[in-house]
């Protein structure tokens, strides 16, 4: 078989009437769209035959359906969702970013797209081709038995994961499990069901889908989801679940509880959630082994990114093709063609250790002002470049008048740094062959992450803790977390782990919600710029300085859904101070 490429270059594969057969399938569905997102046009009895009595149409249309996966890396309308957040910031004011930090955002602008409607039209398709295969039965691929119900496995996963995707931003949806006729007015005017009901049928997809896939594909399969991807999926919704965002109201509301304070806690669902994430990290490959390792080491992390994301074993589901060199573009520095987008902040940059584990505020951390990136955090020096820092064989030069100037001018840095964690230095801008981008979805360090502040909600001092933080923090560089923290200190460790390890990488906006610190973090943003100074040796020192201002209301803890879907639907209510 070929290699699967799940991405919105797949039509470009198909030929004659398969193409022709899948068009129409596609289009009904979206066609059904201007009706209501929960609608279907009904195809017609022989299209469907043609559809489902045939594996190799009804793989086609289970690939198709990977389509409406959004990039991980290009979520915010093709950009990053980092400058949304108090990791980055944007050079240009035309990017979707700017609708989150200035507070223009409403239900009428969701900087990343009508996603109510977008995974509602995902949905209906998944039920489709679940109701198609059981009503027409579906022959196996005779040339590899069990594909059949691999697809099967995949299709339920993904109706998991758009819906996980609509509570990911809006908070409880409305479950759908069949297709519905666009003239059942009742079924078409569903009310939103509670955040906790949507994740026990995330779970159930899911484990309806664990039943019938493999633990890893072959190589010729990537992309594909797996058991380790369903598992994800479980832990990731488990711990949101868990979190004081939806900790007690999502027990019976569809709307988070955006009060001010962080206290809300139930020691089940954060077992629950460290059961989840355990569940990733001890999973099996078919030869007894672990079925996912971390990379050795923090350049074999740094190619995990760049050029070995479908061959690392630390990866366990990637968005194929989610983009091209034009990410590089977008994220490189303007000296080197770049659009200085995702701008690391001042912000995010203090928060990476000294390399002796100490935090910068710290006292006896050796934090020199006027040297501020001498003897950091081994991480630092791969996620990010700043004024001296080695780059494409010479030095990032952020000071007035450099390359690299930090300024408000076209396509210069806000901030005085660029994101290196996702850049390919190989690639030169509007030269050469390019790259292909594999956007990483779920990988090994998140559920290390997420078992161990997991089990910090419900058991403190458990010896686990510590052994999977200092696993990613060994592989790092970093010395091991001390002993005897208390349950908030090591909350707050956790916390700056993940931020540091998972930058760049579309977790940051769920956490800081989740978490309900967004309030605290979202305000202000930092930069670094350098002054001249004729009395220092390199004529000029480093000053931090505030980039902007930005607007936050405690509504902003979810996203509003679309204006228009609330005015289809009499019965959908919108978010709390929408």
């Amino acid at each position: 078989m070929q290699r699967i490429i799940l991405s919105n270059s797949y039509y470009k594969k198909m030929s004659g009437m398969r193409k022709l057969l899948l068009g129409l399938f596609i289009l009904l569905s979206f066609n059904a769209c201007k009706k209501g997102f929960l609608d279907r046009a009904s195809t017609t009895q022989q299209q469907d035959v043609d559809i489902f009595t045939n594996f190799a149409m009804t793989d086609q249309v289970v690939n198709n359906l990977y389509s409406h996966l959004r990039g991980n890396y290009t979520y915010l309308g093709g950009y990053s969702m980092s400058s949304g957040t108090d990791e980055a910031k944007d050079a240009s004011n035309w990017m979707p970013s700017m609708s989150f930090n200035n507070g223009s955002w409403s239900g009428n602008n969701n900087p990343i797209g009508n996603t109510w409607r977008d995974n509602y039209v995902a949905i209906r398709q998944a039920n489709a081709i679940l109701e198609g295969v059981a009503k027409y039965k579906t022959p196996d691929d005779a040339n590899n038995k069990g594909a059949l119900q691999n697809r099967i496995g995949e299709v339920y996963f993904l109706r998991a994961y758009y819906l996980a995707e609509l509570l990911r931003q809006f908070g409880g949806a409305i479950i759908i499990t069949k297709t519905i006729d666009q003239s059942d007015v009742k079924a078409l005017n569903q009310p939103r069901s509670t955040y906790d009901a949507c994740v026990a049928q995330i779970i159930a997809d899911c484990n309806e889908a664990i039943k019938r896939l493999p633990v890893l594909y072959p190589t010729t399969q990537t992309g594909r989801v797996t058991q380790g991807t369903c598992l994800a999926l479980k832990a990731r919704m488990l711990l949101y679940s868990a979190s004081p965002l939806w900790a007690i109201a999502g027990k019976t509301s569809f709307q988070g509880d955006i009060s001010s304070g962080t206290a809300a806690t139930d020691p089940e669902k954060w077992r629950a959630a460290a059961a989840a994430a355990k569940a990733v990290i001890d999973l099996k490959s078919a030869q007894g082994g672990p079925a996912y390792q971390l990379e050795n080491t923090l350049s074999d992390r740094l190619n995990m990114f760049t050029n070995n994301t479908l061959l690392s074993k630390e990866v366990i589901w990637v968005r194929m093709k989610e983009t091209n060199e034009s990410y590089d573009r977008y994220i490189f520095p303007y000296g080197s063609n770049g659009w200085s987008g995702c701008s690391p902040t001042q912000n995010l940059v203090d928060d990476y250790e000294m390399a002796n584990g100490l935090s910068i505020s710290n006292p006896a951390s050796g934090y020199n002002p006027a040297k501020p990136y001498d003897n950091r955090d081994p991480r630092f020096y791969t996620d990010i470049t700043y004024n001296g820092a080695s780059w494409k064989g010479r030095k990032i030069e952020t000071f007035p008048g450099g390359r690299d100037e930090q300024s408000t001018q076209t396509d210069h840095s806000r901030t005085g740094y660029s994101c290196r964690k996702l850049a390919d230095e190989n690639i030169t801008v509007n030269q050469g062959p390019g790259r292909d981008i594999h956007g990483i979805i779920f990988r090994l360090a998140e559920f290390y992450l997420s078992y161990a502040e997991a089990l910090n909600e419900y058991d403190p001092g458990n010896a686990d803790i510590a052994t999977y933080i200092n696993l990613i923090r060994t592989r790092a560089g970093q010395p091991s977390l001390p002993a005897g923290l208390s349950q908030a200190a090591m909350r707050q460790r956790i916390h700056n782990e993940r931020r540091i390890e998972l930058s760049f990488e579309n977790q940051r906006f769920w956490d800081v919600r989740r978490w309900k610190i967004a309030e605290n973090t979202e305000k202000e943003i930092w930069g670094m710029r350098l002054i001249k100074d004729a009395t220092t040796p390199e004529g000029y020192h480093y000053e931090k300085f505030k980039v902007e201002d930005r607007l936050w209301r405690n509504a902003m803890y979810l996203i509003p859904i679309t204006t228009d879907e609330t005015l289809r639907n009499t019965e959908l209510k919108q978010n709390e101070g929408w």
